[in-house]
């Protein structure tokens, strides 16, 4: 296929360097700025444009990867939308959910196939776990919890994704960049209706910016279920990519991703028969496989699984927690914490 990147950052570039690696052509490059806009031109050798609409107009791709400052991503799928352009969309989706919603809701109307890249999806323990809920090993799931917990948030300063530092922007830190993950999760296997937040923290304790380098969000649904999600920009720069974990905890069994001594992931069922681990596979390897699919997907004219209203789901949960822990005193800070745009 034919494929426009619409913004170099937040993963605009990885993404499409990955469908090049795939065999697709990447025809065009849109990025606001020109600097990014340039690296884009010159990797991936093809025209590029400050506006996604002219991008659009100009190239007429069969598909185009939606990234970018969170504020402007909306913007990038209306105008797919109004083309009719189908679209892979990375996260973080949007800075809030009311800002994604009429998009979103236009693309579902519309009927136009497009996928998330959302690579939790692509791991092994989701596939075994859904497997165990699917089969009724897992029983009924009692408690949620994840943890991605990346380097600092410097690491952005000097990339093009250092507007990520910058809450007007962004609409925040770890928790606006990082927690769509463990969100996402947690809804794919906790049952529809409402998600109510109970709990949880921002901290810039460690890094003393004006972003949450530590988000804890604790939320609860109307069954009972219970979710933890942790984000974080608190791991040491320059060793592993990051501490990242998960918890299944059901009525008949519990699921672990944990780390190996080498760094590798590895997935333990517990059981009251015993342990049984395997290994799973790295972060790069899921992200492929999610772009596959949503390739796969737009290739025949399908809406992918998930689609654009989780989301607006995904935001919902993490609006919901913001505006919880904004609110107290208590929970936010303890150093001053840059505004969000506002809705």
């Amino acid at each position: 296929m034919r494929i426009a990147v619409l913004s170099y950052s937040h993963h605009g570039r990885g993404i499409a360097g990955t469908v090049k690696e795939m065999g697709h052509e990447v025809v065009a490059a849109m990025d606001p700025e020109p600097g990014p806009r340039a690296q884009l031109e010159q990797e991936f050798d093809c025209p590029g444009f400050a506006a996604a609409a002219s991008c659009l107009d100009a190239v007429k791709p069969d598909a185009a990867i939606v990234c970018g400052k969170h504020v402007e991503i909306p913007g990038h799928v209306a105008a797919c939308v109004e083309r009719r352009v189908p679209y892979l969309l990375d996260k973080p989706f949007a800075d809030c959910a009311d800002r994604l919603r009429p998009a979103a809701q236009a693309t579902m109307a519309a009927g136009l196939p497009h996928a998330l890249t959302l690579p939790n999806r692509g791991s092994l323990l989701v596939e075994k776990v859904a497997q165990m809920a699917a089969d009724g090993s897992l029983g009924d799931l009692v408690l949620y919890s994840s943890r991605l917990n990346n380097g600092p948030p410097t690491r952005y300063d000097p990339t093009p994704s250092h507007w990520l530092n910058k809450p007007a922007l962004s609409g925040g830190g770890s928790w606006v960049v990082e927690s769509s993950h463990g969100i996402d999760t947690f809804l794919q296997f906790a049952g529809g209706g409402p998600v109510t937040v109970v709990g949880g923290v921002l901290a810039n304790l460690m890094h003393r910016r004006e972003v949450e380098d530590t988000a804890v969000g604790i939320v609860r649904t109307a069954a009972g279920v219970t979710g933890i999600i942790e984000s974080g920009f608190n791991y040491p720069s320059g060793t592993r990519a990051g501490d990242h974990f998960f918890r299944f905890v059901g009525s008949k069994a519990s699921v672990f991703e944990r780390y190996g001594d080498h760094g590798e992931p590895l997935i333990e069922v517990h059981t009251s028969g015993g342990v049984a681990i395997t290994p799973d596979i790295g972060h790069g390897e899921r992200m492929r496989r999610v772009i596959e699919w949503g390739l796969q997907a737009i290739e025949a004219g399908r809406i992918g699984d998930p689609d654009v209203m989780q989301a607006v789901r995904v935001l919902e949960v993490q609006d919901a927690v913001y505006d919880h822990l904004r609110a107290s005193t208590a929970a936010a800070g303890p150093y001053s914490l840059g505004a969000p745009p506002a809705r």
